[in-house]
């Protein structure tokens, strides 16, 4: 018998669903919507869940900062996590000497359909995340640091629009020509979360989905993020301010903690 880590696993093993069973992340559920039940966060972030919006616009600018990146980033790591071991998932599958079983290939084509895409080279590229100091960016600019309506009352952080009727929404105060404008109502935070990195990987942002497999460097990407607002070009500029000023870039090397399991195969 040979024992392989986790780590290992995911360079070595074929198989989607072995990958799967080799990792695990208990996650903690925090009950409240109080400031008060917002906890801090080190380099090795605990997997924290706040199921519903926590409202920030009391406190004193800073402490209302640090307490939306704390509240945030265990559900950013998580939906990167997740997203990490699918796009592992695929690249074992596609890397494999061995043609892809049937399940396998239900798996791919289910993925492939969720992210509106037909090979597997283009949805390798759209299960691709980006620096966390992005994300936390995009949540603060889109939320003003978890005080808008939208985050408060739809879980929305991320300003996502709403185009159908048939799901869960809220009406937007303005209108746009006239016509109504309605933004995502989210069951949870991670919801919100997990539904941002999919309009990012199936939204306009192709050049963004390109260079962010190449470099990580996070001022070399915002400029690819202009089409996210109508600002554009100012978007992107109080993005790089943003992350600047507040030095967002430190929460780039922060990890989530997992449980790693060991495989035994023979």
């Amino acid at each position: 018998m040979k024992k392989i880590y986790f780590l290992l696993v995911i360079l070595l093993l074929s198989f989607s669903s072995i990958i799967a069973q080799t990792s695990n992340v208990e996650y903690i559920e925090v009950i409240g919507s109080s400031v008060s039940t917002v906890k801090e966060v080190g380099e090795l972030v605990d997997p924290y869940v706040y199921q519903s919006a926590i409202d920030l616009s009391d406190l004193e600018v800073s402490l209302k900062k640090q307490a939306f990146i704390n509240l945030m980033l265990p559900s950013i790591l998580i939906s990167k996590y997740k997203l990490e071991l699918t796009r592992n998932s695929v690249l074992a599958i596609v890397n494999s000497e061995f043609a892809p079983s049937l399940e396998d290939e239900v798996f791919l084509v289910k993925l492939k359909k969720s992210y509106k895409c037909k090979s597997n080279i283009e949805l390798l590229s759209r299960l691709q995340t980006h620096p966390t100091s992005i994300v936390i960016a995009q949540a603060a600019l889109e939320s003003g640091w978890g005080t808008s309506r939208f985050y408060k009352e739809a879980n929305n952080i991320f300003g996502v629009w709403s185009y159908s009727k048939n799901e869960a929404r809220i009406k937007a105060s303005e209108t746009r020509d006239g016509t109504a404008v309605y933004v995502k109502k989210y069951a949870s935070l991670p919801e919100s979360i997990a539904s941002y990195f999919k309009t990012l990987a199936r939204g306009p942002y192709s050049s963004f989905r390109i260079e962010r497999e190449k470099i990580e460097d996070v001022y070399l990407l915002t400029p690819h993020l202009k089409l996210y607002s109508e600002l554009k070009e100012e978007y992107v500029l109080r993005l790089e301010n943003l992350i600047r000023y507040n030095k967002l870039t430190q929460y780039d090397n922060y990890l989530l903690k997992v449980n790693y399991t060991e495989e035994y195969v023979e």
